[in-house]
This record gives C-alpha cells, sequence and structure tokens, in this order.
C-alpha cells in the first residue's frame, strides 16, 4: 500500500503534542508572565484603534484563546496526517483518539505543575479548537481535491 510510506508525516504530529506538552509544563508563574506579555502588547495595539478593556478579563481571555489557537494547529496536522497515512483503518478512529487523548493528557500534566490546576473547561476549549483546525484543514483538502485532482468530462 503506497500511503504506508508517508508514516513520517505523524513525526510532525508527534513534535507539536511536544510542543504542547511542553507549554503545559510551564510553572504558573512562567506562563502567566508569557501570555501577560503578549496580553499588553495586544491591548496596547487595540487601544489605538479607541479599543479599552478591562485587563485582567483581556488577558483571561487571550489565555482561553491560545488554548483554541493551539489545539486549532493540532487538529490542522492530525486531519493533514490521517488523509496522507492514517493510523487505523477508520479515518474517524484516528481524528477521536487524538480529540480525547491529547487535551485529557495535556490538562493532567498541568494537575501536577506548581500554580497549574486541570480544568473540565480547558478541555472543552481544547476540544473546540482541535475541532476548528481539523475542520479548516478537511476544507482545504476538499478545495484542493476538486482544483487539482478533479476527473475531467467531456
Amino acid at each position: 500500500m503506497k500511503k504506508r510510506k508517508h508514516w513520517w508525516v505523524w513525526l510532525f504530529v508527534a513534535l507539536y503534542i511536544y510542543f504542547i506538552f511542553r507549554n503545559s509544563m510551564m510553572i504558573a508563574d512562567v506562563s502567566s508572565s508569557v501570555s501577560s506579555r503578549f496580553a499588553q502588547k495586544l491591548s496596547a495595539f487595540l487601544v489605538r484603534f479607541g479599543l479599552y478593556t478591562d485587563y485582567y478579563v483581556f488577558h483571561h481571555y487571550v489565555r482561553k484563546f491560545a488554548h483554541v489557537c493551539e489545539f486549532a494547529g493540532l487538529g490542522f496536522l492530525v486531519t493533514a496526517a490521517m488523509h496522507i497515512c492514517p493510523l487505523f483503518h477508520s479515518r474517524f478512529m484516528n481524528f477521536v483518539l487524538f480529540l480525547f487523548s491529547v487535551p485529557f493528557a495535556d490538562e493532567t500534566i498541568q494537575r501536577y505543575i506548581p500554580g497549574r490546576s486541570s480544568d473540565f473547561n480547558d478541555m472543552m476549549i481544547d476540544g473546540t479548537g482541535f475541532l476548528l483546525g481539523g475542520f479548516v484543514c478537511y476544507v482545504l483538502i476538499l478545495i484542493i481535491r476538486d482544483l487539482f485532482f478533479r476527473k475531467k468530462t467531456a
């Protein structure tokens, strides 16, 4: 089977999961410092356009949006990898395996890091990001197939 030769795409998925877990292993002060710097820069940018917000509420939403973006990247990579070289015969099983296991493992890791906590709502946010990234990748796959691989009819 020709598709089995492309197993290396899962290496990108594994490296991205490592990136996610590494972010989860940051102690609370370091994690908060990283997101705080980003929130301050973004807030200063929005102030230029006359948009003022309560910084603490804004920082909270920046952190939640980071969860969505982080897992949207994973959803995108998993969807691309399962179309190139599925781990299981069922593509649905490939997707569901990562949809539930990675956010669960991520929150479990945070439970044991000083100052961090495990939150079911964060798992739901992570799953939403994963689904969003998977959807975007799937739509792009359909567009590419339609544009470049459609059989010409006379």
